[in-house]
């Protein structure tokens, strides 16, 4: 008996340590995996950013010596930090590099992050995805700091490069989490299909609008070709014209974004330039290649295409926002045209900036928020209106009413036979009530003593004495309520057996 009580606590011991020791396991992997996060992408990113700054200044034939702080410089303008170079403030970043980040860290959270997951671990990871990048930009600022007494570079603000730094890693982090968690999302919220649908028909509207722009930016750098080139002889070599290449790719987002801006009918600022829907008017802009797209003077049938554009995307997104009720229609419209307006307002404040002495490069944002809605908006209630008077719509309707109202009356019926099941079980369940029998009345004799003819008479009659019976007439079937007078007593009509009665 003891030894069988050793042996159980014995084994219950090991159970217990091999259960501690999982434990720990799991937490030591979490604990690396957090770090992982936290570190990879970033130390991925200044890898690749010291191999570009090293190619860069071997190439122009300066050394080493600055190249912290190149590498510095741009893991800030990365972030959308604005750089100050002697007294030029330069405030547009290019877009390129921050959106493969922000690819690069929400591919990274969505594969840290299940559903099945408890919500403190997705909080850990997301903070971890956004504390080591911030730590990155505490590091990059002491380097520009530094180089700052020996170069023309100046720090900047310290509050402002830690607000772009979190923004951005909070996107990417945020995006990965609710990619993998959207679903999941939509089911607690209780979020209406609708609405969903709305977000969806958003989004399609601004990657039309970017499309159709970016398909519009390489039209006219086609035609534009020659002048293309001739930006590009412009930077005294292979090395400066293959550094003017590669800044152009990287501006291209900031490009298709003013397109975009264009299209809907906001006007943009390019240094001393402005272009809207209709023309342009001319000035200094920075000699990029990737600026050859914009118009010289009137924009003449080039305004057109961008009005066509638009015109395009916002009757398809009505097109998709479709429904039999014109309610859901109008309701789908406007949340799309709502989208659609905060993502260009949203993406068209990063694209722009301060160029130094060249002036400002940027879009009206009020004119781009309020128009971009517009158009969403107008085209998809005009269209949502036409789809409900339509005759295939409400025939579509009647229908669908029909079988709503089917379906109903089927579940009404259902229920109401389950009801008389159940009854008719209660009914056979409670004994039946005994029959009462009811007797005809016997026949009366008639009593004619003017004839002198007697009849004997029963003693009693279902009861009833002899003496209380009146016997003068003969039964009649008829409804009347006739009063006889036998030998000086009152007679009453009969009751529902047919019998008379006196009084």
């Amino acid at each position: 008996m003891a030894s069988s009580t050793a042996e159980n606590l014995a084994a219950r011991l090991r159970e217990i340590r091999r259960s501690r020791r999982a434990d720990e396991v799991g937490a030591a992997d979490s604990a690396r995996a957090l770090v992982r996060l936290a570190f990879g992408t970033t130390a991925a990113t200044l890898a690749i950013l010291t191999l570009l700054a090293i190619v860069t200044l071997l190439t122009v034939g300066d050394g080493l010596g600055s190249l912290p702080a190149a590498v510095a410089s741009m893991w800030l303008g990365i972030h959308q930090v604005p750089m100050t170079v002697g007294d030029v403030t330069v405030g547009v970043m290019p877009l390129a590099p921050t959106f493969l980040m922000i690819f690069a860290v929400g591919r990274s959270t969505a594969r840290a992050t299940d559903v099945d997951r408890p919500h403190s671990e997705v909080a850990s990871v997301v903070l971890a995805a956004v504390g080591g990048p911030l730590l990155a930009t505490v590091l990059s600022l002491a380097v520009v700091m530094d180089a700052s007494t020996v170069m023309t570079v100046q720090s900047p603000d310290a509050l402002l490069a830690f607000s772009c730094t979190f923004a951005v890693q909070a996107v990417g982090a945020v995006g990965g989490v609710a990619y993998k968690w959207w679903s999941t999302i939509v089911v607690r919220t209780g979020v209406a299909d609708w609405v969903i649908k709305g977000l969806r028909c958003g989004l399609i509207a601004v990657v039309g609008m970017f499309t159709l722009g970016a398909l519009v930016v390489a039209f006219r750098l086609i035609i534009n070709w020659s002048l293309a080139g001739e930006l590009l002889a412009s930077g005294n070599g292979v090395v400066g014209a293959l550094g003017l290449f590669l800044l152009s790719v990287l501006y291209l987002p900031n490009v298709v974004i003013g397109s975009a801006a264009a299209m809907v009918g906001a006007p943009v600022q390019v240094g001393g330039a402005t272009v809207d829907l209709f023309g342009s008017s001319g000035g200094r802009v920075p000699p990029l290649p990737i600026l050859a797209v914009l118009p010289d003077g009137d924009g003449g049938r080039w305004g057109l295409v961008l009005l066509a554009g638009a015109v395009i995307v916002s009757f398809f997104v009505a097109h998709l926002c479709a429904d039999l009720s014109l309610l859901r229609n109008i309701r789908m419209v406007v949340v799309a045209a709502g989208v659609t307006s905060i993502l260009l307002v949203a993406v068209s404040a990063v694209s722009g900036g301060s160029l130094g002495v060249l002036g400002e490069v940027g879009v009206n944002l009020p004119v781009v928020g309020v128009f971009a809605f517009g158009w969403i908006a107008v085209a998809g209630t005009m269209m949502a209106v036409i789809h409900s008077a339509l005759p295939s719509t409400r025939r579509a309707r009647m229908q669908a009413m029909n079988l709503i109202y089917d379906d109903y009356a089927d579940e009404e019926f259902d229920r109401f036979d389950d009801v008389d099941d159940a009854t008719d079980d209660v009914a056979d369940a409670v004994p039946a009530e005994p029959e009462i029998e009811y007797r005809e009345p016997a026949e009366i004799p008639i009593l004619d003593r003017d004839a002198g003819v007697e009849t004997e008479i029963a003693t009693s009659i279902d009861g009833w004495d002899i003496d209380d019976w009146a016997t003068e007439t003969a039964w009649d079937d008829s409804d009347s309520e006739a009063i006889e007078s036998v030998g000086g007593e009152e007679l009453v009509s009969t009751d529902e057996f047919g019998t008379r009665r006196r009084r």
